[in-house]
């Protein structure tokens, strides 16, 4: 009687796990990375599908296309434990600038030059310590704007990775940088965008050596890093304030004359006639905070006169037309 082959039986045995061994092995290598593109994968499907979701209501062409959107800028604050002269400059400048040359239909003035919000240095807040959108609506009405948009740096922090088991182990270290930002509406004092974004970036063991013992993180090296997220940032604005309609603001109000805080820069000329709809219902919500409500149109103003950042107006039809009404091109 012939016997079983034991030591080929035994060999078939070792060789499947030892597949599986490597199998698991190769997994656990590559578990960390797996993780990160999957949620790369993730956001950028989710984005997408919005902006396809955008491109596709834009096709319904708005008659006041035409018409700048007029934004403001306040300088970002730093709420990160870390120092951030150069975040601060970067999205000073960097914003502004980027608005300008990579969306089109928006308008935002240079700080730099005298801007509108030149003299606000801080966005208005309420006692606790929450933005007071009511009051940044009516500074926004007052110059033009139909947008302000207000951010901070939130975090600068050190994030370590382990990938792979035993042997191979291996930590990967990364900055992540957090920025919050909140593009608040003119027209009701509601938030248009609020939300954080975050960027992470490797750095070397050595870098990740230094900042331990030097307790700081410098942000010349991650200015790569804040240039990729000011575009996303740019972005992520043009498209929100692109989709609000244009609304202009009556500042003054004398019998049967207007002023609106709008000129021939954004696009009106003489002989635009614009509906006027009340704006005079506010609403407090929770926190102190409020939000006007946007009521019936009550009339029509035509332009008369106009300069490049003002116009005055004309009653054509309606009555009780007040200081704070707001506008629509007809």
């Amino acid at each position: 009687m012939r016997m079983p082959n034991v030591h080929t039986r035994l060999t078939g045995y070792g060789l499947l796990s030892i597949h599986l061994l490597l199998f698991v092995l190769v997994l656990a290598l590559a578990g960390c990375g797996v993780k990160r593109k999957v949620g790369d994968t993730y956001e950028k499907t989710t984005k997408s599908v919005r902006n396809t979701t955008r491109d596709l209501t834009r096709g319904f062409k708005l008659s006041d296309e035409d018409m700048l959107r007029r934004v403001g800028i306040i300088n970002f604050e730093n709420n990160a434990s870390q120092e951030a002269n150069e975040f601060q400059n970067i999205f000073h400048k960097g914003l502004p600038q980027y608005l300008n040359q990579n969306c089109e239909g928006i308008l935002v003035d240079d700080p730099e030059t005298g801007g509108l919000l030149s003299m606000t240095t801080t966005p208005p807040k309420l006692a606790s310590g929450h933005l007071d959108t009511y009051s940044l609506a009516l500074i926004g009405r007052q110059l033009g704007l139909n947008a302000i948009v207000t951010g901070s740096l939130e975090d600068i922090r050190m994030i370590n990775e382990v990938e792979g088991i035993w042997i191979t182990k291996n930590t990967l270290h990364f900055v992540e940088v957090v920025i919050r930002v909140e593009v608040n509406d003119s027209r009701t004092a509601t938030k248009l965008l609020d939300y954080k974004f975050a960027k992470e970036v490797e750095i070397e063991d050595l870098d990740y050596q230094m900042i331990k013992q030097d307790g700081r993180i410098q942000l010349p090296m991650l200015n790569e890093t804040l240039d990729q997220l000011l575009t996303e940032i740019g972005k992520e604005i043009c498209l929100i304030v692109k989709d609000q309609p244009w609304t202009g603001f009556i500042t003054e109000a004398a019998q049967d004359r207007f002023t609106i805080s709008s000129g021939s820069t954004i696009g009106l000329k003489t002989g635009d006639v614009l509906e006027v709809f009340d704006s005079s219902r506010i609403i407090e919500g929770v926190g102190g905070q409020r939000f006007i409500t946007p009521g019936l149109q009550i009339g029509e103003i035509e332009i008369v006169t106009i300069t490049p950042n003002t116009s005055e107006a004309r009653l054509v039809s309606g009555k009780d037309i007040i200081k704070g009404s707001t506008l629509r091109r007809k």
